[in-house]
């Protein structure tokens, strides 16, 4: 890891005050952190249970005569588990460095955003592989023509064989879409996508982005458009998309609650300091300040059969 060093914050007079250039993305920009509530847990691992899906779509009332006795009947319960793991990091700021600086922004400020940024990132990251996956979710779409083949791909019905196929399985109507950019661009340039708002609206990506979602009965249309550097540290830079091709229509609950159905939830162990918190402290032998975040969850699929994904979908 590289710090500022007082060369780093000092400069030759004049310095902008009204100017500092900056790369930090937008959380806007990530998705991991909306799609699967969190739930605070106060053990780092532990059991769920699961009533079973099959008893609760049986049909099991029968025709009695007078004075017979009733048939009895019932549901199963089954069990799961999570398990949390810790992460860490922290950011010193040196008592020489924060005197010589010149920046026009608090060194403690710009040191939690960049803490925050990177929990953010390596959210998205363990969110996109476990989960903008093949072999994840009920099921997996690697055969529907490309959506951003315009003449032969119709996302439209691809979508709707998606919804049909949860809601014949588990009763429960997706709400939620998450993709990649690129899925997105796709989407959002599709003829018959521009083709359901053009009499009502006007063509911009975000109306088109609303109109599909609309179009699906889609409460939820989530864009996962954030990068991160690929390379080492001590590279150049090699940008890349933590989510790309890949598109996942779910259920997914506003809130955890009990018999609150959801393909996903988010623990946060509180004694590890659940989806992230970020504390101060002093360690006077480095004469330094401390920044230390320190975060402790499991993202978990905990109904896979609410979750239907298309694997390179452009």
């Amino acid at each position: 890891m590289t710090l500022p060093s007082v060369n780093d914050v000092g400069a030759v007079d004049p310095v902008l005050t009204n100017l500092l250039v900056g790369y930090m993305q937008a959380e806007s920009r990530f998705v991991a952190s909306r799609v699967f509530p969190p739930i605070p847990v106060e053990k780092d691992s532990g059991t769920y249970y699961i009533f079973t899906k099959k008893y609760w779509f049986l049909d099991e009332l029968q025709e009695r005569a007078p004075g017979e006795k009733f048939r009895r009947g019932g549901y199963g319960v089954e069990s799961s588990t999570y398990a949390t793991l810790l992460h860490g990091l922290e950011h010193p700021i040196a008592d020489e460095v924060q005197a010589n600086s010149q920046v026009p922004m608090s060194l403690e400020e710009a040191g939690l955003r960049w803490l925050a940024t990177q929990s953010l990132i390596r959210k998205e990251r363990a969110f996109s592989t476990d989960f903008m996956a093949a072999s994840v979710w009920g099921t997996t779409n690697t055969t529907d023509t490309d959506w951003d083949d315009f003449a032969s791909g119709d996302p439209a019905s691809s979508l709707k064989t998606a919804i049909n196929a949860i809601l014949t399985n588990t009763g429960l109507v997706p709400n939620t879409m998450v993709v990649g950019q690129i899925v997105d661009d796709a989407l959002t340039l599709h003829p018959d996508m521009l083709d359901r708002i053009k009499y009502t609206q006007a063509a911009t990506d975000a109306a088109i982005r609303g109109a599909v979602a609309a179009a699906l009965g889609l409460q939820n249309y989530w864009v996962g458009n954030s990068v991160y550097n690929s390379a080492n540290e001590g590279q150049a830079m090699t940008g890349a998309d933590i989510i790309d091709d890949d598109a996942l229509v779910c259920v997914v609950a506003p809130s955890p609650g009990l018999l609150v159905p959801s393909a996903g939830y988010s623990f946060g162990f509180t004694g590890g300091g659940g989806m992230g918190s970020i504390v101060p402290y002093r360690d006077q032998s480095a004469k330094s300040d401390i920044l230390q975040l320190s975060e402790a969850w499991d993202q978990k699929a905990v109904a896979t059969d609410l979750g239907y994904i298309f694997t390179d979908i452009v």
